[in-house]
C-alpha cells in the first residue's frame, strides 16, 4: 500500500514523534511505500487567507469554499496545498499522529485540514460529492492520538466527557471528505506512563498500522439514510455520537 503519515507535534523528542516513527519503520519493513510529513518541522502554513487566491482582485469579497473550488478547477491552487493534494491522491491510506489538545487537534493540523481538504478536491456538496461520494472515498484514515488524561476521565461520566463525542467533529469532517475511517488509537496518560507502558502503546499502534488495509471501518450513515432536509429518515436509527438526543443546544 501507499501510506502517507502526517505528524502534528512541535517537539522532536515527543512520544507522538516516537509513535509516528515506529509506524513509519514498521510499514517500510513490511514492504509498504511510505511518505512522511512533519507539519511543524516542514513549517506548513496553517492559515487559510486570501493569499491562497492571488487571482482574486483585492477589492473583491472572497467566499473561501468557492474560491478553493475555482482554484482547483483552474489549476491555480497554492503550491504547498497542491503538493498535499498529490500526496493524498497517491495514498491508499493516511495516518495522522497528534496529541489531543483542548479537546481537539493541534491548530497546525486543523489548518492543514482547512487548506488541504478543500472544495473541489475533497468535496463539492452542490454536485453531491461529499461523504460517501467525497473526493477521498477510496482512502482509509487512521487517527493515532495521545492524551495526558486517564481513560476513565474520557468516559460518559468522566471529567472530560465521552471521547466518542469529543472526536465526533473531527471524524465527521474527515467523513465529509470521503475518508473511510478505522477505529482510532488512543494513548492515554502518556506523561505518567512507564517505559514499559509506552512500549506497549508503540507495539499496539504498530499492529494497527500494519493491518490498516484490513481493519474494520467505523460505522457511519450513508447519504441515502437522510431526507432532503438533511435529517435522518424516520426509520433510520442514529448510530453516531453526533446524532444522539437530546438536542439541547439546537432547540429554537
Amino acid at each position: 500500500m501507499n501510506i502517507y503519515i502526517i505528524l502534528a507535534h512541535p517537539e522532536k523528542k515527543s512520544f507522538n514523534a516516537s509513535l509516528a516513527e515506529a509506524q513509519r519503520k514498521a510499514l517500510i519493513k513490511s514492504g509498504h511505500k511510505v511518505r512522511f510529513k512533519n507539519l511543524y518541522q516542514d513549517k506548513f502554513n496553517p492559515l487559510l487567507t486570501r493569499d491562497d487566491f492571488p487571482h482574486v482582485p483585492k477589492n473583491q469579497h472572497i467566499q473561501f469554499p468557492h474560491a478553493q473550488g475555482q482554484s482547483y478547477k483552474n489549476n491555480t491552487t497554492a503550491v504547498d496545498v497542491a503538493e498535499e493534494h498529490k500526496n493524498l491522491y497517491w495514498a491508499n491510506a493516511v495516518i495522522m499522529q497528534f496529541p489531543l489538545w483542548l479537546y481537539s487537534m493541534p491548530a497546525i493540523l486543523k489548518g492543514w485540514c482547512e487548506r488541504v481538504l478543500s472544495e473541489g478536491f475533497a468535496h463539492e456538496p452542490s454536485n453531491n460529492r461529499w461523504f460517501d461520494n467525497g473526493g477521498l472515498s477510496d482512502t482509509r484514515l487512521f487517527l493515532s492520538l495521545t492524551t495526558n488524561g486517564k481513560s476513565v476521565a474520557f468516559s460518559s461520566r468522566g471529567r472530560h466527557g465521552s471521547l466518542d463525542i469529543i472526536l465526533w467533529p473531527m471524524l465527521n469532517a474527515f467523513w465529509f471528505a470521503g475518508f473511510k475511517i478505522i477505529k482510532p488509537f488512543i494513548a492515554f496518560d502518556v506523561i505518567r506512563a512507564t517505559d514499559i507502558e509506552r512500549n506497549n502503546m508503540i507495539n499496539k499502534v504498530i499492529k494497527i498500522a500494519l493491518s490498516i488495509d484490513k481493519a474494520s471501518l467505523l460505522r457511519v450513515h450513508s447519504l441515502n439514510d437522510y431526507n432532503k432536509d438533511g435529517r435522518l429518515k424516520s426509520k433510520i436509527k442514529s448510530m453516531t455520537a453526533g446524532q444522539q438526543k437530546p438536542d439541547k443546544l439546537a432547540t429554537e
